[in-house]
């Protein structure tokens, strides 16, 4: 039985295989460019609802790579929806505090293999944020426990950042969420699929060809280089962040590694592994 995996935009993959669900950094209700500017952000509760509705099989775990809002807004949202296991950092765990649901996530030491069952086994590896045009941008540091939802965009701090592993079915992911990473955590680790951040891979030295040489993957899919402030209509076409070079990038990565397969997946369409 293959896993399947499906994009929906951003940083969103879901991982499916014999009725399981592992969603890592859902990010479904897309607030606009002006909410994100100048509103404090809310998620759409409908529209987390009606994806939660479509999903075929039990959500299992949801992973945060690092808690910007464009990977963690709905996250809170998510867990009041669904029994699933919270995973991730203690600013995440902070989130689901201050948004009334204490306790709901297990903050997971760097490194340390969660064993969910025989076919499903989660890691956290610690890694970088990718370089932005000013530190400022990266809005680093905890999400603050005095405050109260809803938050404004720059009060989603980064907190711990993480590369995902999840092996599943027997074939191993790794989910980087943004273009950096850290050598001397990934020594050690492999995996089959590598879903890999587009946007800012001319700005990190080694990136993506030593990340790609350290991990081996047989495939990688680029990912998170569409515009995540506008509405995305599954199958569609959508605007891509002009920045990310998506040409450019696919380009760098077939050569990066002989025989290795580069694979673009259609937003809201499975593909098997």
């Amino acid at each position: 039985m293959p896993v399947e995996a499906r994009w929906m935009g951003t940083a969103h993959i879901e991982l499916h295989f014999d009725g399981r669900i592992v969603l890592i950094d859902p990010y479904i209700t897309r607030p606009s460019k002006r909410s994100i500017f100048i509103r404090r952000l809310e998620p759409d509760p409908g529209a987390v609802q009606s994806y939660l509705d479509g999903l075929e099989g039990d959500v299992r775990a949801v992973l945060a790579g690092h808690t910007h809002f464009d990977h963690a807004l709905d996250i809170p949202e998510v867990a009041r929806r669904t029994d699933a296991m919270l995973i991730g950092s203690n600013s995440l765990d902070t989130l689901l505090g201050i948004s009334g649901q204490p306790g709901r996530v297990t903050v997971c030491r760097a490194r340390e293999r969660l064993v969910l069952d025989d076919r499903l086994a989660l890691t956290l590896i610690p890694s970088m944020h990718g370089l932005v045009l000013s530190r400022l941008l990266l809005m680093e540091g905890e999400i603050d426990g005095a405050r109260r939802p809803p938050l404004r965009a720059n009060q989603y701090r980064l907190g711990s950042m993480f590369a995902v592993k999840v092996e599943l079915g027997g074939v191993t992911f790794l989910h980087v969420g943004s273009a950096g990473f850290l050598e001397e955590e990934l020594s050690g680790h492999t995996c089959d699929v590598l879903f890999l951040c587009a946007p800012g891979w001319k700005k990190w030295p080694g990136y993506p060809e030593r990340l790609i040489d350290i991990v081996g993957p047989s495939c990688v899919v680029p990912f998170h280089y569409d515009d995540f402030s506008l509405p995305l209509v599954p199958g569609a076409d959508f605007r891509t962040i002009r920045s990310a070079d998506l040409e450019g990038f696919t380009a760098r990565l077939k050569k990066s590694r002989a025989g290795m397969e580069t694979r673009l997946l259609v937003p809201g369409r499975k593909a098997s592994f």
